[in-house]
């Protein structure tokens, strides 16, 4: 009885592990020191090739455009483009938000 229990128990403790841009992508929208700080480190390390950065973050635009997020999107931009220009180094790349905003 206890067996089956515990079984349960592990069954529904599914958990899902982000990928690291997708944590990049959602530290986008706070982007304290903290999180410039892990963003660095994450970069450092290779796990955050650009492309894929504003690949994930153009989809995300994209999810948002059409939520209560979306006001906030150009803050969000404006992040995005901080981190191309002082941690990655590269051009900020041109995002397209709606034209409401």
């Amino acid at each position: 009885m206890a067996l089956a229990r515990s079984l349960r128990f592990a069954e529904a403790l599914r958990a899902g592990v982000l990928d690291v841009v997708d944590v990049v992508v959602s530290k986008l929208k706070r982007l304290n020191d903290n999180d410039l700080t892990d963003i660095a480190a994450m970069v450092d390390l290779g796990l955050v090739p650009h492309d894929v950065l504003t690949d994930r973050f153009r989809s995300a635009v994209d999810n948002f455009s059409g939520d209560a997020r979306a006001p906030d999107l150009p803050k969000y931009v404006a992040n995005l483009h901080r981190i191309e220009r002082d941690v990655l180094g590269v051009n900020e790349s041109e995002i397209d938000v709606p034209s409401w905003i």
